[in-house]
């Protein structure tokens, strides 16, 4: 635990001397590097713009390259990074959800439960559930173990009996 946090001291303090603006192509060479602390430097920095206000829908797609990053660091701040999103474009976001979401990696299914659904259901609760629930009924067994990880939060609060009742009726009825 200690290494990770160095690291990402490392990387945050290396982030705060470049220049807080990078540009777009700036942060594809970045994210494209086969070096993962240039690539989670990439993503650190994209995210860091976001919460400045300076960036675009652009970054999803950049950051959504490496949600399947052998590097786990860079895995959860790629999806951190199109967290960020998850307000403002729904339909981005369900993309990633719709495509890892149904992960045979726990650790996958445990960041986009945390880091993407739980926060779509949180501002998009009308949108989002029952594209859930076809999917869920249809089989999706992962995706509802993903949907089974995360919290209620907003709009998710008062509708949240509609989950659990999902997610026993696809267990078969057990709680």
């Amino acid at each position: 635990m200690e290494e990770f946090y160095s690291r990402h001291e490392r990387l945050h303090d290396l982030a705060d001397a470049e220049a807080s603006w990078q540009s777009r192509d700036d942060l594809i060479r970045l994210t494209s590097s086969p070096d993962p602390n240039r690539r989670l430097l990439g993503l650190i920095l994209m995210f860091e713009q976001i919460d400045e206000g300076i960036s675009s829908e652009e970054y999803i797609e950049i950051a959504r390259q490496l949600v399947g990053d052998p590097d786990n660091d860079c895995r959860w701040k790629a999806l951190s990074v199109i967290g960020k999103f998850a307000e403002r474009a729904p339909e981005a976001v369900w993309g990633v959800v719709s495509e890892f979401g149904e992960s045979e990696d726990e650790d996958m299914r445990d960041g986009v439960a945390c880091v993407l659904l739980e926060h779509l259901l949180e501002y998009h609760f009308d949108l989002v559930f029952p594209r859930l629930k076809e999917r869920i009924e249809g089989g999706a067994r992962l995706l509802a173990d993903t949907l089974g990880r995360c919290y209620a939060f907003g709009q998710a609060k008062d509708r949240w009996r509609e989950v659990e009742t999902l997610l026993r009726d696809s267990r078969g009825g057990n709680s």
